[in-house]
Order: C-alpha cells, then structure tokens, then sequence
C-alpha cells in the first residue's frame, strides 16, 4: 500500500483540498475583499437572541439589521439603530 502524501493520488488530492480550506479560513479571518452578506425578507429575520452580534441584509426593508442588546433583550435594529 502506498502511503498518503505528495505523490500519491489521494494525498495530492487531500493536500489540494486542505490548502482550499486554509485559503477559505484565512479569507474569513482577513478579508481581502467584499463579502456578500446573508438577505432575508424581514418576515423570515431568525430570532435576534439566537444571533447576538450579527448583522443580515432585509431585502424588503432595504436595510442591513443588527442583533442588538436592548436592555437584556436582544433585537434586530437597523445599522443606524432605528426599529425594524
């Protein structure tokens, strides 16, 4: 049996492939670029408690919400802070 690493099909194979993954991770960690963000039509926004933090484009309110932490409830506000 051949052993797995450079030169053996499926170690090439899985080398290529975890190189794919770190290039991915260091995009998430270091963007380079524009990231499209997640849409949802307001109707279908996840609860805001189960996202602390995060951020979603509202494609019917034209909007990007944020979970936000108002007084230990958390919501989705829009960017500027206004209700949804």
């Amino acid at each position: 049996m051949k052993p797995l690493g450079p030169g053996s099909v499926v170690g090439d194979e899985l080398l290529a492939t975890l190189q794919d993954i770190a290039a991915a991770i260091t995009e998430i960690e270091a963007p380079t670029k524009p990231v499209q963000m997640p849409a949802v039509l307001n109707a279908d926004l996840p609860p805001a408690e189960n996202w602390p933090g995060c951020y979603i484009f509202v494609t019917d309110e034209d909007c990007i919400a944020i979970s936000t932490d108002v007084a230990g409830t958390y919501t989705w506000l829009r960017a500027d802070g206004s209700a949804i």
